[in-house]
């Protein structure tokens, strides 16, 4: 059985009609990056292009193109997901490589932890000794890691 021509449908090259899903699907296909985008200026300012009979888009084309985009957002994010399950599925790596933290992340750590130390001595030395003793193990932990 034939499609039916709707008014949302164009031809094509092969003398086929081609809806308005499968116009912007083509679209999309051919330029991703404008998926992403939440404005849809320009890919309507191209459908007005390539439809030089129509003076505006109709409000049924608008509607097309918002369902194609999340049907298209939609199977894109299924399909990292599935990725996702697979990779994590995947053995993980025995020996990772260290990353060694920026030294002047390590040296505002140090002043951090010199600011608590002292607010701790000021609050009640001996109430708090054992947590002084933790802070000094802290600290010296960290400037150990900045001399390496």
């Amino acid at each position: 059985m034939a499609k039916k021509r709707t008014a949302n449908a164009t031809t094509s090259g092969n003398g086929q009609a081609e809806t308005t899903s499968g116009y912007f699907r083509k679209f999309f296909a051919e330029n991703p990056k404008l998926l992403k985008k939440r404005s849809n200026a320009v890919v309507l300012a191209k459908w007005l292009a390539d439809h030089p009979g129509a003076k505006e888009v109709p409000s049924a084309v608008k509607q097309g193109l918002a369902n194609i985009k999340s049907v298209l957002r939609s199977r894109k994010r299924r399909r990292r997901k599935a990725r996702a399950e697979t990779s994590a599925a995947a053995p993980v790596p025995t020996a990772a490589p260290v990353t060694r933290p920026k030294a002047s992340s390590l040296e505002t750590l140090e002043d951090q932890i010199d600011d608590c130390l002292t607010f701790a001595k000021d609050l009640d030395r001996e109430e708090l000794d054992e947590v002084i003793r933790t802070l000094r193990r802290a600290r010296n932990t960290v400037v150990w890691k900045m001399g390496q």
